[in-house]
């Protein structure tokens, strides 16, 4: 069931487009890249979300929540394959959008500690693009995660 007007649900319905397009996907979950076009995109901001519409972890069937896990877990081993993450994080807040996702992070080897965790947005010098660069790295991970 997807909810016209939620982020995620209109992303997967093709109401909302996706930069670079789906990066994994089955049944149950996908991950994409996170964009923002009024400002440069921090690369390796990613979300694994839910094909059903539900909110809290306590929603997910077992079956979603082993798919969630699973998720994250190959765009960590591409992450650090494609762009050298050196930690990835993978946080829930779900506050402003109520649709169950994970954002799953790259922590690039030479960041600052300042700008670790929830600071990692901040840091001046990290990897930045636009929709081309987006896309490009979406593609590198698809290549990663088929091996």
């Amino acid at each position: 069931m997807t909810i016209e007007g939620c982020f995620f649900c209109d992303q997967q319905a093709g109401r909302r487009p996706v930069v670079g397009g789906v990066i994994d996907g089955g049944e149950l979950v996908c991950a994409t890249h996170m964009f923002d076009a009024s400002e440069p995109t921090y690369l390796g901001y990613l979300a694994v979300q839910t094909r059903r519409h539900v909110h809290h972890w306590a929603d997910l069937t077992e079956a979603e929540a082993a798919a969630v896990g699973r998720m994250i877990t190959r765009l960590s081993r591409a992450l650090k394959d494609c762009v050298g993450a050196e930690q990835t994080y993978a946080v829930y807040y779900a506050e402003i959008v109520p649709h169950f996702h994970v954002l799953v992070t790259a922590r690039y080897p030479d960041t600052p500690q300042q700008f670790w965790r929830g600071n990692i947005y901040d840091w001046p010098s990290a990897p930045r693009g636009g929709a081309a660069e987006v896309a490009g790295l979406c593609e590198q991970l698809r290549i990663a995660i088929s091996k």
